[in-house]
């Protein structure tokens, strides 16, 4: 079992990163939708953040220099999701259809998908924390909060004043109150699609000197 003291932290991913974060993210998150659009989707989803200019990566690394947690997300949500969809739509109509096949529930919120931007804050303009997450062999050594603070410093050096992210404000609130701890602070409870309660936390990026 790999510790953080032990962990290598850095700031890329390779396109051979994509299917052990894949596998790693669905061992994580079973019962989340991405990840029941299965690791092909997964696989599409993180290859998204390999090469574009914008994307904040934080991802530590065993001593065997795999994926033991990452956190990915962007400066520029619009525009990121927009060119994530036109890159890799191939990869993602392929492997939407097999999830559809196999879960045929989840066709609403794939055709939602496509018009997703990031749940921009209105009239607001900063980094989105997409996605964090945890090999579950790790868990309790405190990886994530070594992610999350990397990624809010990596954020902050790429020039975002500003970080947000959504998560569930229902059945929740473990996850609510580790954001909380980590200084985020909730700015706003709205509606997804599906009638999905929401939370979104901010992080003032400017701040950043007294975040320990």
């Amino acid at each position: 079992m790999s510790h953080v003291a032990d962990a290598t932290i850095e700031h890329l991913i390779s396109k051979a990163d994509a299917v052990p974060l894949a596998k790693m993210h669905r061992a994580a998150f079973p019962d989340f939708f991405l990840s029941r659009l299965g690791e092909p989707f997964l696989v599409q989803f993180y290859l998204g953040f390999v090469t574009d200019p914008t994307a904040v990566i934080v991802v530590s690394r065993n001593s065997s220099g795999l994926p033991q947690g990452v956190a990915v997300g962007t400066t520029d949500p619009v525009g990121f999701f927009g060119r994530l969809l036109r890159r890799r739509l191939l990869g993602f109509a392929g492997a939407s259809v097999r999830a559809a096949l196999k879960h045929p529930s989840v066709v609403p919120r794939l055709l939602s998908a496509v018009s997703y931007r990031g749940d921009t804050p209105p009239g607001r303009e900063g980094a989105l924390l997409s996605s964090i997450c945890v090999d579950p062999s790790c868990s309790g050594q405190g990886v994530g909060s070594t992610l999350v603070r990397g990624w809010i410093r990596r954020a902050g050096v790429m020039g975002s004043p500003l970080a947000f992210l959504t998560t569930d404000a229902v059945g929740n609130d473990a996850v609510n109150s580790w954001y909380v701890h980590e200084g985020w602070v909730l700015s706003e409870r709205f509606v997804a699609h599906g009638d999905r309660p929401m939370n979104r936390y901010e992080f003032d990026l400017r701040v950043l000197d007294g975040h320990s």
